[in-house]
């Protein structure tokens, strides 16, 4: 009999040998389907791929009890907020597929209309520079430059940003600020956010605009150890500004350059000319003529970074490109859209457009409307538009 036996498997493989390979070969089948996403499969009706990425021991209290924790100016039913929740769970979980090492765990982040109002009544760098030009009594402006801010203030008193204007707003903010040190320009700006009431909200300085609820995304992912990085359209050093009390370190913002120089280099180029120790590094001019923004956010992200992200947020046609990045890389690209003409400045029906493409693009969306319970605080109410409300006041007249 063991002869016999010695025979069979000399020759072939046995009968149970066959079936062990079968039902090992089942079960890898049936693994691969278990794990493989579903074409069009979303986390939420609001796109995403979170769900496709679970953790194997994230459960739905788990995911509530996150939400009730870190995010209390978020709606606990948001499926949005789940799906990210979800996805951190997962990407922390050494036991989970989608699991990435903290080195691995980029997270980057839009300013303007991301993190903080953008229409308030338009973007941040405008309003300082109009504060520079118009207001600031310590300084004197050109005459033209005078005037062509009057013409970008008239404009965002009614909400609008006129891009007639933007080749000149880019001259002028390297001009206007061109000789301070990087470290006098941050506080100059930190001051002017500190201080200033935005317009068309009470109850509010620009350094209070920044969203409360992204601002718990922020700190929620940093305590999870994400590397967060701010990449904006707007100037490097409005920006580092910006987030300075986010615990978002100088390095750490990729964003449109500033020129810089030495006050002593004068014409020379910066590799003819060695700097001298009494020297100091100042701001110089032209602003770059190539802002940090749609493709150009990815190209700079490869440069500056050197990774990928795993998370993207944006909220424009600018962040596109960097959302997909995300997505490519097996992450999540999330959108902030502003559909809430209640608390803020925002128009549902201009957000439709953007739903769609979250549904097409398997993005993630954030409502301002429906997943914020308060956007910048409860001690903050919307009021009106100066410009428009003198647009209303002249249409009803005539």
């Amino acid at each position: 009999m063991a002869d016999t036996q010695h025979k069979q498997d000399s020759n072939g493989p046995s009968l149970v040998g066959l079936v062990v390979a079968f039902l090992a070969g089942v079960a890898l089948v049936t693994g691969l389907l278990v794990t493989m996403p579903k074409p069009g499969a979303s986390g939420s009706a609001q796109g995403g791929s979170a769900q496709q990425a679970a953790s194997p021991t994230t459960t739905t209290e788990t995911v509530s009890n996150e939400i009730a924790t870190h995010f209390a100016s978020w709606n606990p039913n948001s499926p949005a907020l789940a799906e990210l929740v979800t996805f951190v769970q997962s990407v922390c979980d050494p036991s989970s597929p989608n699991y990435r090492e903290p080195a691995d765990r980029i997270a980057t982040f839009d300013m303007d209309g991301t993190i903080i109002a953008e229409k308030a009544p338009i973007y941040l760098d405008y309003m300082l520079l109009i504060h520079r030009v118009l207001d600031d009594p310590q300084h004197k402006a050109e005459p033209d430059v005078v005037e062509l801010m009057e013409k970008v203030r008239a404009e965002a008193m009614k909400g609008k940003k006129n891009s007639e204007y933007s080749p000149g707003k880019h001259i002028a903010i390297a001009h206007e600020f061109a000789g301070m040190t990087p470290d006098e320009f941050r506080a100059y700006v930190r001051n002017f956010i500190e201080n200033t009431p935005v317009v068309g909200f009470d109850g509010m300085t620009y350094e209070q605009s920044l969203y409360k609820p992204m601002l718990e995304v922020i700190s929620y992912l940093q305590s999870n150890g994400f590397d967060v990085w701010m990449v904006s359209a707007c100037e490097r050093e409005v920006t580092r500004a910006v987030v300075q009390g986010l615990g978002i370190r100088p390095d750490h913002v990729v964003a449109t350059d500033v020129a810089y120089t030495t006050t002593g280099m004068g014409d020379e180029a910066f590799d003819d000319y060695t700097m001298a120790q009494d020297e100091k590094v100042v701001l110089g001019e032209p602003l770059d003529e190539h802002e940090c923004g749609k493709t150009g956010k990815v190209l700079a992200i490869a440069r500056e970074i050197g990774s990928k992200p795993v998370l993207a947020f944006g909220n424009s046609s600018g962040d596109y490109a960097m959302l997909n990045y995300a997505e490519q890389n097996g992450g999540m690209g999330l959108l902030v859209i502003a559909d809430d003409e209640v608390r803020d400045y925002g128009s549902v029906s201009k957000s439709q457009e953007q739903y769609d493409l979250v549904a097409k693009e398997s993005w993630t969306a954030f409502s301002m409307a429906n997943d914020w319970t308060t956007i910048y605080g409860p001690d903050v109410k919307k009021t009106s538009l100066p410009g428009l409300a003198a647009e209303t006041q002249l249409a009803q007249a005539a």
